[in-house]
């Protein structure tokens, strides 16, 4: 929504597709709806789109860790592939992939490997709920894996000739804490704030507001990116600086 306010305080055309309330409804979930995604943008943009910036998903814990795995691996990549074709018609075409920090922490090597592989039952099986804590209890590791597959999906595509080849930049960001509606409940308790403390340290005082990843978005999706490509910069107020020190190159 921050993204979306602030392009069209610039004067761009958005046109935005979720699960209700949007002007494209689908549910990225499903093949069928991301299916019925990319064709009504096809419909209402047949002269091709110039940016896509790919931002829906699903939190760990906020839901079974199948729909986790679909819409926020899947409901990505094949949004992005299916819409390649209109991007290609546009002017400095671009797309942002939103991953996450939590990609850094540990993850289900099993699921990632699924999702690299294209196979999405596999990916659903193998972050089904086997008991009644089981949804709890692996909540982390189905999220990082989504998102450490979207990273490294991300990586492994935009380089390709179909993508920076035909003038198509592909990159994504790695939010850390940002104040959310999913986030705030947590930050409104001591122990919340201890969690959120202990998966994601920052340097800063205060947690990002959506506009600060907005802004960072705004950028990437426009023609004013000439150069990067392939690159999913942590936009986390210090997290992976706190986590992983300075030796990662």
């Amino acid at each position: 929504k921050a993204t979306v306010d602030l392009l069209r305080a610039r004067g761009e055309r958005v046109l935005g597709v979720d699960l209700t309330g949007s002007d494209i409804s689908a549910d990225l979930a499903t093949p069928a709806g991301r299916q019925a995604a990319i064709a009504a943008v096809s419909a209402a943009c047949p002269q091709g789109i110039d940016a896509l910036i790919l931002c829906a998903g699903l939190g760990g814990g906020m839901a079974p860790g199948e729909a986790v795995v679909s819409v926020n691996y899947f409901g990505a990549v094949e949004i992005a592939a299916g819409l390649r074709p209109l991007l290609a018609m546009g002017d400095s075409p671009r797309v942002v992939a939103i991953s996450s920090s939590a990609s850094l922490l540990g993850y289900d090597a099993a699921i990632v490997a699924a999702c690299l592989g294209n196979d999405e039952p596999g990916a659903r099986e193998l972050a089904r709920a086997k008991s009644p804590n089981d949804t709890a209890l692996r909540a982390g590791p189905i999220y990082a894996a989504s998102k450490r597959a979207l990273t490294r999906w991300i990586r492994r595509t935009s380089v390709q000739p179909e993508w920076a080849g035909a003038g198509i930049l592909l990159n994504g960001i790695s939010p850390g804490l940002v104040q959310t509606p999913m986030t705030i409940p947590m930050l409104g308790t001591e122990e919340g704030r201890a969690i959120l403390a202990k998966v994601t340290p920052r340097a800063v005082r205060e947690a990002a507001v959506a506009d600060d990843i907005a802004q960072l978005a705004a950028f990437l999706a426009s023609a004013q990116n000439r150069y990067l490509v392939g690159q999913v910069p942590l936009c986390d107020g210090g997290t992976d600086v706190l986590l992983r020190g300075d030796d990662v190159f």
